[in-house]
């Protein structure tokens, strides 16, 4: 991965071309994401979303589609502004479960009698260790895997709970200057099977994953790049 990466940032993209691989990865992602949920949207549909032509804008698949544009937005500009002191926070999981309401914790165990308060107590706890120190001295896909594992295990949500891990673990690729966590349809049944295996406390093969991944994407902007 860092050696992909310093490959990209030494072509000297012009800001042209930044901003057509930048919307190409944005594509790839919302396509990608929404395909893990199960929604079967045509690629074409999110390139014209992107480029906010519509195309059945009262659909399901297209309002999905515009809300995650819409938390990456917010949280690429996060991670530009703010660099390696961009942090996650409670407040922040619940504008990327939905950019549209602050509503929607649940209680993180299923537990009846917990409320809304507890989950975020248990949120905040959890942002407040991804900001340790020996969390931050590890690599940024290390983070991601982690972040990501430990929102699916918390499942804080009514819904939407892997699309916002997926996000939040993004925030630690991004502010480091890597793509977004993207998992390409075909790859589903590998992340399923290191989903299953992280769940057990075993990470190392979520964080192959998700190098794999990040490696790819990057590879793909440096074809693009030179193309």
């Amino acid at each position: 991965v860092n050696q992909k990466h310093k490959q990209l940032d030494e072509l000297r993209l012009s800001a042209e071309q930044t901003q057509k691989l930048d919307r190409w990865i944005k594509i790839e992602f919302v396509y990608a994401t929404l395909r893990l949920e199960g929604l079967d949207i045509p690629r074409d549909l999110v390139a014209r979303i992107a480029s906010s032509q519509g195309g059945d804008g009262d659909s399901t698949e297209a309002e999905s589609a515009n809300a995650l544009f819409q938390s990456l937005r917010a949280l690429t500009l996060i991670a530009r502004e703010r660099g390696n002191d961009a942090a996650l926070s409670a407040e922040l999981l619940l504008r990327l479960n939905d950019p549209t309401s602050a509503q929607g914790v649940r209680d993180g165990h299923s537990v009846p009698e917990m409320t809304g308060e507890h989950s975020r107590l248990i949120l905040d706890s959890a942002c407040q260790w991804f900001e340790a120190d020996s969390f931050q001295e590890l690599h940024p896909i290390e983070q991601a895997s982690i972040v990501f594992l430990r929102l699916i295990d918390l499942r804080p949500f009514i819904d939407r709970t892997e699309r916002t891990a997926v996000l939040a673990a993004s925030l630690f690729t991004l502010r480091s200057g890597l793509p977004p966590i993207i998992i390409d349809p075909k790859t589903q049944p590998a992340y399923r099977a290191a989903l299953a295996e992280g769940l057990q406390m075993n990470t190392k093969r979520m964080v192959e994953f998700i190098a794999e991944s990040v490696e790819r994407k990057l590879e793909e902007l440096i074809l693009r790049a030179n193309g």
